[in-house]
C-alpha cells in the first residue's frame, strides 16, 4: 500500500478524532506517542465500522496501554448481542499484515476475557467489568474478535493458527460463541472515503408475486418474493440490509437452524411456515410498464432496511451462498412500507412494535395442555398462585411461581441431568412438543405439587448464591457460577429430593440453606477442578450444554465430595 494512502488515512483519523484519543499515558518520544494514537484510532475504528457507533462511543471503548492482555478496544453492541475484542496495528508503511506474536498476544486476551480472568489488567479493561459479564453471562451473546491493522497482505493459515484452535474448541454444532474476523487496510480506506457511513440500501428491481395493496393512512405493498431473491440481495448488502432493526442476524441459533432446515427440506412449504419479511422503505415507486396485474409487479426500493425478519433473511442468505439451487422452489412473504408521508417517528415505532407484538414460544402452546391447569389447582392447596399463560407476571415471589421457573426446575430435579442441560443449552427445546418427551417427561398426571414448589424455592436460592458468589470470582470459578448454574442446581437438587417431606409437603427453604450452601460450595470447587483440569481446552459456556460432559461432571462431583 502507497504511503500517500497511508498519509490520507492518518490525515482523516485526525479529521475525526482531533484530541479526542487520550494518550497521555504514553512516555516516550513524539514518535512512540504517534504510533500509539493511530493504533486506538485503529482500534475505534473498527467499532465504528461493524457497529454503526458515534465517535465518542468508540473513543470510550478504548483499552489500549500498558497491561491491556493484548485487548485494544472492548465494546458490547446490544443490537447484535456481541461483545467486540478489537487488537489493532499501525503499519506506518503499509506493509506485512498479522505476526505470530500478535495474535499469540490476542488469543491470549481473549482466552483470559472469556476465564474472566481481569487480574492485572489495566483501569480501561476493569472498567469494562459489567459489559464482560453481561457478555458472558447473556443468553445467545457472541464474542466477535476483530484485528484491523494497517498491513497490506492478508493473514496466512499459519499465523491464523491459533486463532483457529481456539474457535474450535470454544464452538461447537450448537453453537458459534467465537467469531474473527481481520480488518486489512483496503478496507479501512474504502470505509474511511465513503464518509465513514455505509450508503443507503437502494434496489432498482424487485418483482412482488401475487401483490395487494394498503393505501391509507400509509401506502403498503404485500406479495410473495422468490427467495433466490432475498439471497441475492442479502449477499450483496449483508448487514446493511438491517440498519433499522432492532437485532442483526444472529448466526447459527436452533430457531434459524430451524429456518434453514426448512428451506432446505420443504422449500415449497416455506412461505406457509415462515412469517415473513417487513421492509421499511423512504420511498416505493411501483413500474406500471410491468404492473399491469396484480399477478406480479415490479417495484424501485429507495432507502431500505429490514424491520422485522432478520433472522429469516439472514437464513435464506446463509443457504443461497451455500446451495442456491435449494431455493428454486422457495418464496417467502414480503410488506413494503412506504415511508415518503410518514411523521419522523413513526418509522421508529412500526420497528419496535413489529418487534415486540404477538411473539409466540414454545412454551405459549402449554397453555392449551390441560396438565397446566390441573398443577394450579394443585399449587392453590398450597396457598401458591401458578402463572402459567403468556403476560402473567409474578408481583410477590412469596405466593406465586411461573412457567418458566417450573419447568426449569424440573428439568434440573430429573435424577439424569440430561434435561438440566438442555435447560442451559436451549430451555425452548423443554416444550418445543406438548406431546412427547421432554415436555411430557416434566409436566404429566404425575408431576408432584410439593416437589415443583420445593424445587423452584431451591433454585431460586441457588440463583441468588451464584448471582453473588461470581461477583468475588474469576477464572474458573467465575465459569462455574455463570454457565454452570443449571447443573449446580441440579446437583443440588440430586441432594435435597430424597429428604423428608420433600414430596409430602411445602419446605421452609430458610431452615435448609446451610445445608444447600455447603453442597454449592463443595460443587462449585469440584466443578472448577473439572474445567480447568479436563476441559481446560474448551469454552466453559459449550462445557454445559454438553450432554456427556455434563454427565461426567456430575459423576465427579458425586465421587469427590459426597462419597462416605
Amino acid at each position: 500500500m502507497s504511503s500517500l494512502n497511508i498519509q490520507r488515512v492518518s490525515k482523516k483519523f485526525q479529521e475525526i478524532y482531533g484530541h479526542s484519543i487520550d494518550v497521555s499515558d504514553v512516555k516516550g518520544k513524539e514518535e512512540q506517542k504517534n504510533n500509539a494514537y493511530f493504533t486506538r484510532a485503529l482500534a475505534a475504528t473498527a467499532l465504528m465500522m461493524r457497529c454503526d457507533i458515534e465517535v465518542d462511543i468508540a473513543v470510550n471503548s478504548i483499552t489500549d496501554g500498558y497491561h491491556d492482555m493484548g485487548i485494544d478496544a472492548i465494546y458490547l453492541d446490544q443490537k447484535s448481542n456481541m461483545l467486540f475484542l478489537v487488537q489493532s496495528k499501525w503499519r506506518q508503511d503499509g506493509k506485512g499484515s498479522i505476526t505470530q506474536d500478535e495474535m499469540g498476544n490476542f488469543v491470549e486476551g481473549i482466552k483470559r476475557i472469556i476465564s474472566y480472568d481481569l487480574e492485572g489488567a489495566n483501569e480501561k479493561i476493569q472498567a469494562k467489568k459489567d459489559d464482560i459479564d453481561a457478555a458472558l453471562d447473556g443468553i445467545g451473546c457472541r464474542i466477535q474478535a476483530l484485528f484491523i491493522h494497517t498491513g497490506s497482505q492478508e493473514i496466512n493459515d499459519f499465523i491464523k493458527r491459533p486463532m483457529t484452535e481456539l474457535i474450535a474448541s470454544t464452538n461447537d454444532e450448537a453453537d458459534e460463541n467465537l467469531l474473527f474476523s481481520p480488518i486489512a487496510f483496503k478496507e479501512i480506506y474504502d470505509y474511511l472515503a465513503s464518509d465513514n457511513a455505509a450508503s443507503e440500501v437502494d434496489i432498482d428491481y424487485l418483482f412482488l408475486n401475487n401483490w395487494g395493496k394498503i393505501s391509507t393512512p400509509y401506502p403498503m405493498y404485500y406479495g410473495t418474493v422468490p427467495t433466490a431473491a432475498i439471497g441475492e440481495l442479502h449477499l450483496t448488502y449483508g448487514d446493511r440490509l438491517f440498519d433499522k432493526n432492532i437485532r442483526f442476524y444472529k448466526g447459527r441459533t436452533d430457531v434459524n437452524d430451524g429456518i434453514k432446515k426448512v428451506l432446505l427440506k420443504e422449500p415449497e412449504n416455506f412461505v406457509y411456515y415462515n412469517n415473513g419479511i417487513k421492509l421499511l422503505c423512504k420511498k416505493i415507486e411501483r413500474n406500471i410498464k410491468n404492473s399491469s396485474s396484480t399477478e406480479s409487479g415490479m417495484f424501485t426500493l429507495k432507502g431500505v432496511s429490514v424491520i422485522n425478519g432478520a433472522q429469516t433473511t439472514g437464513c435464506i442468505g446463509q443457504v443461497y451462498k451455500e446451495n442456491p439451487e435449494k431455493l428454486e422452489n422457495a418464496k417467502v412473504l414480503v410488506q413494503m412500507i412506504d415511508m415518503s408521508d410518514m411523521p419522523q417517528n413513526m418509522g421508529t415505532s412500526i420497528t419496535k412494535l413489529s418487534n415486540t407484538q404477538n411473539r409466540i414460544e414454545n412454551k405459549d402452546f402449554a397453555a392449551l395442555d390441560p396438565t397446566q391447569e390441573k398443577i394450579k389447582r394443585e399449587l392453590s392447596f398450597s396457598h401458591y398462585q401458578y402463572l402459567y399463560k403468556n403476560g402473567e407476571e409474578i408481583t410477590d415471589l412469596s405466593s406465586q411461581l411461573s412457567f418458566d421457573e417450573a419447568i426449569v426446575a424440573l428439568a434440573c430435579l430429573c435424577t439424569d441431568s440430561e434435561y438440566s442441560t438442555i435447560a442451559k443449552r436451549n430451555v425452548g427445546a423443554l416444550s418445543e412438543d406438548i406431546n412427547k418427551a421432554p415436555y411430557k417427561a416434566l409436566f404429566n398426571n404425575s408431576t408432584n405439587s410439593f416437589e415443583l414448589i420445593n424445587s423452584v424455592m431451591i433454585v431460586r436460592e441457588v440463583e441468588k448464591k451464584l448471582q453473588k458468589l461470581k461477583r468475588s470470582s474469576s477464572g474458573k470459578k467465575y465459569a462455574a457460577c455463570v454457565h454452570g448454574n443449571r447443573l449446580i442446581e441440579h446437583i443440588v437438587l440430586q441432594n435435597e429430593k430424597d429428604k423428608d417431606g420433600f414430596s409430602t409437603s411445602v419446605w421452609d427453604t430458610s431452615t435448609h440453606l446451610e445445608e444447600i450452601d455447603e453442597i454449592m460450595i463443595k460443587s462449585i470447587s469440584i466443578v472448577s477442578k473439572e474445567l480447568e483440569e479436563t476441559y481446560c481446552d474448551s469454552y466453559p459456556a459449550s462445557v454445559f450444554k454438553n450432554q456427556t460432559k455434563c454427565k461426567n461432571i456430575v459423576n465427579a462431583v458425586a465421587s469427590s465430595a459426597f462419597a462416605d
